[in-house]
């Protein structure tokens, strides 16, 4: 706002010159070709001033300044900035020694002016990305809302199953039974937090994993392998983050006409984990993997709420679908 009061009031003053020079002709007007050309000078001035700023933002600021390891090398950047500018200007004064102060000052002025750009258009990102993620949260509220079903219906229907097949003796029936409430309540609980331990995110992991175990028949050409590891020390993650990736590969990598195979490994080692997926993928376009809005939701997260601390690479041929994620929790 100070910005836009500032150029108001030079526009008007440059106004008012062009106003006294054309049409009042009045004494002591400037000449309109100098001043025409003044005016592109401040203007071509401004427009490399703003060009400058904004690449120090994008290319400098962003990468060295907001990183924590390399914040050094911003400052590094800024001297030499700094002293380019500052020769720059020297040139300008054909280096007469009269002109040092001013354009110590006009460089300080300068330096000033592009760094702050740098502040203020990072604080407009960190608004737009809140924004987004207020966004995003409203939109999961109401998705949520649009296909809720009463979840105490749902889980008395399941205690009622559950006890009779406790009451006939089928254990398993009863074990899958309890594995799918476990998977709901953590869905309908724990989703609605931002962070949940990993101990809770690896027990909804186990659930899902022997359900699917049980659904899928004994074939020696289908192999599924699963390791989760976890070494102890007290981590949080946000809730939810693995399973579509988890879920792609049981969606893409299971085929009972031609052989088939998925591997799972999750390790958390001091707060840091990583977790691979590789699955087959069936002969046919009806079997290959499309964009997939599990896995696209999923990167959105990681790098709205991981950004800087993960890395994400997903490698995909004509018969194999590998992800590879570590994540600094």
């Amino acid at each position: 706002m100070l910005f836009g009061v500032a150029l108001s009031g030079l526009l008007a003053y440059w106004g008012q010159l062009l106003y006294v020079g054309v049409w009042r002709g009045g004494a002591g007007a400037p000449e309109v070709g100098g001043l025409a050309r003044y005016l592109l000078g401040i203007g071509l001035l401004l427009a490399g001033l703003g060009a400058l700023a904004h690449l120090n933002y994008r290319l400098a600021f962003r990468r060295w300044l907001l990183g924590r390891e390399t914040g050094w090398g911003y400052w590094t950047w800024l001297c030499g900035l700094a002293a380019l500018l500052f020769e720059l200007l020297q040139v300008r004064t054909d280096h007469v020694p009269d002109f040092i102060d001013e354009n110590l000052l006009m460089t300080a002025v300068l330096l000033t002016v592009i760094v702050a750009y740098g502040y203020v258009a990072d604080s407009f990102r960190a608004r737009r990305v809140q924004a987004h993620l207020l966004q995003q949260k409203v939109e999961a509220e109401l998705t949520a809302l649009k296909a809720q079903v009463n979840p105490h219906f749902l889980f008395n229907a399941l205690n009622t199953i559950y006890n009779e097949a406790q009451r006939v003796d089928n254990e398993t029936v009863a074990d899958l039974i309890q594995q799918l409430a476990g998977i709901m309540r953590f869905t309908l609980q724990e989703s609605k937090q931002p962070l949940t331990s990993i101990e809770n995110e690896f027990s909804f992991l186990e659930k899902y994993l022997a359900l699917q175990r049980a659904r899928l028949p004994q074939r020696e050409t289908l192999r599924v392998a699963t390791r989760l590891d976890w070494d102890g020390v007290p981590a949080a993650i946000a809730p939810l983050l693995l399973i579509p990736f988890v879920e792609n590969a049981y969606q893409y990598g299971i085929s009972l006409v031609h052989p088939a195979y998925i591997e799972l490994e999750v390790v958390v080692e001091n707060r840091c984990l990583r977790l691979r997926v590789a699955n087959s993928i069936a002969p046919g376009p009806a079997a290959r993997p499309g964009p997939g809005t599990g896995i696209a939701t999923a990167r959105q997260r990681l790098a709205l709420m991981y950004a800087g601390r993960h890395a994400l690479h997903i490698q995909q041929t004509a018969d194999s679908f590998t992800v590879s994620l570590t994540i600094d929790l």
